[in-house]
């Protein structure tokens, strides 16, 4: 009697121990594809040429996590991912996770930013301003997959 009783318990440990576990999926490091461009601003307004957009400006770049599987599961509700590149010397760089079973797309941020413009006014007087800076593109988006170098994507501010 004894020794069934043990095993009974043994028995019903064993089974709520196996219930209670949660299903675990293998995940395997995604490969990268560089996403890479210049960023202009026009903080001159008097003058035709362009220049860079300030050091530390912000680009990002988001993505729902469903887009990186190839499976998805629909009891799963899936985080949006986001990435994020600084302009350097008017230039930005990101490798972005991509797949080989489809393309991901990307939605491209550009954030603004607040600097000193030099405008001309109605009078023909040359003055600076404190300016938000936005984007001159509406955000635009990427697709990449896995397998591909580089893409290039240029982001111009007035």
């Amino acid at each position: 009697m004894k020794k069934l009783f043990s095993i009974i318990v043994i028995a019903l440990i064993g089974a709520f121990v196996m219930s209670s576990c949660e299903k675990e999926y293998e995940t395997e490091p995604l490969k990268t594809v560089n996403v890479s461009g210049e960023v202009h601003a026009w903080l001159d307004l008097t003058g035709s040429e362009i220049q860079n957009a300030p050091n530390g400006t912000k680009i990002i770049f988001r993505t729902n996590a469903a887009n990186l599987c190839k499976t998805v599961d629909g009891s799963y509700a899936y985080n949006t991912l986001q990435y994020e590149a600084t302009v350097s010397d008017g230039k930005y760089s990101i490798d972005l996770p991509a797949v080989n079973f489809q393309s991901v797309t990307y939605n491209i941020t550009p954030v603004e930013f607040v600097a000193e413009q030099k405008q001309t006014t109605p009078a023909g007087a040359v003055i600076k301003k404190v300016y938000v800076v936005n984007p001159l593109t509406s955000a635009p988006s990427i697709d990449v997959q896995e397998g591909e170098i580089h893409y290039r994507v240029d982001i111009e501010y007035r």
